[in-house]
């Protein structure tokens, strides 16, 4: 009787440990990522659908710049800037000219600063973000940790005390009881032990980034035009797909979700929701693999501004 009331009073206190764990969970569901400020871009900025009229009516830009060189002017919203800086560079012109020709060269440096600067606000969101999902990653594997080893030791001195309870007591039919009674508790707590580290979080991001990656929208308004359209780009990244279609066809091929989950498609693409260990760290995979994308085009920006200040 006594070892009947052991076993009540263990399995009583160990999911009560259990309850307290879990009303911890409720860690970072809403996003500090995301700048209170609004953001307004010109239409004057916004890049051309088409630019290869403008470089067949002036072929003095590719003489000049790169291909990508132009790229990148066009989606800052500079190229109209640039045609000029380059119908003046083959000309000669006097010191009014020459001053106008500065102010010309500053305002494109000025569009293209103002680009830097919104490809490094878009890079700190995407590191706040993977950080953000890291962390709560790394939080419930603490807590599966936990819970593991808790039913582990609770499979142990189940274990133990079935053995000391075998020999306490002569009696054969008891000493069965007991044997039978322990090993399946032990075994149950075992079994636990495998199968119960799938907790979850409550994990919210209103604004994802990767929703619009993922479906490819051509309105979206998380992305400033700049980025934008050299993410849609095939010939900025220099291969047949634009960034997104290889950024999409990566993240199945290293099967970061199930495609036929429409569970995951939804958790991982939309506002969020309950998340499982895993797929926050996929998530976490696929903001940084992002991230490295919108920072190469940060450097093809400042090889563009060095053949510009010569």
């Amino acid at each position: 009787m006594k070892l009947k009331n052991f076993i009540l009073l263990f399995f009583v206190l160990f999911f009560a440990s259990c309850v307290s764990l879990k009303q911890n969970l409720k860690v970072s569901q809403k996003s500090y990522c995301i700048s209170s400020t609004k953001f307004h871009y010109d239409s004057i900025y916004i890049p051309q659908e088409n630019i290869d009229i403008q470089i067949k009516n002036h072929p003095k830009l590719l003489e000049n710049f790169s291909y990508q060189d132009i790229l990148l002017s066009n989606a800052s919203g500079s190229l109209p800037l640039l045609i000029e800086l380059v119908t003046m560079r083959n000309k000669p012109f006097d010191d009014e000219d020459s001053l106008y020709y500065m102010l010309k060269k500053q305002q494109v440096f000025n569009r293209l600063l103002l680009a830097s600067i919104e490809l490094a606000g878009l890079s700190s969101e995407l590191d706040c973000e993977s950080e953000r999902s890291k962390q709560v990653a790394n939080y419930l594997d603490q807590i599966n940790d936990t819970r593991v080893q808790q039913l582990t030791i609770a499979s142990v001195v189940i274990g133990a005390a079935t053995g000391v309870g075998t020999s306490i007591f002569q009696n054969y039919a008891s000493q069965l009881s007991i044997g039978i009674s322990g090993s399946i508790v032990s075994a149950i707590f075992g079994g636990l032990a495998v199968i119960s580290s799938h907790e979850k979080a409550v994990f919210l991001h209103e604004r994802n980034l990767l929703s619009s990656i993922w479906y490819s929208h051509k309105n979206q308004n998380y992305f400033p035009p700049f980025v934008w359209y050299l993410l849609n780009n095939k010939e900025f990244s220099g291969t047949e797909k634009s960034t997104i279609q290889i950024l999409k066809e990566l993240w199945v091929d290293e099967n970061l979700f199930d495609q036929a989950n429409q569970r995951q498609i939804n958790l991982l693409f939309g506002s969020g929701g309950r998340y499982k260990t895993q797929e926050l760290y996929s998530r976490t995979t696929m903001l940084n693999q992002l991230k490295v994308h919108v920072r190469t085009i940060n450097q093809n920006l400042q090889s563009f501004m060095l053949k510009l200040s010569i």
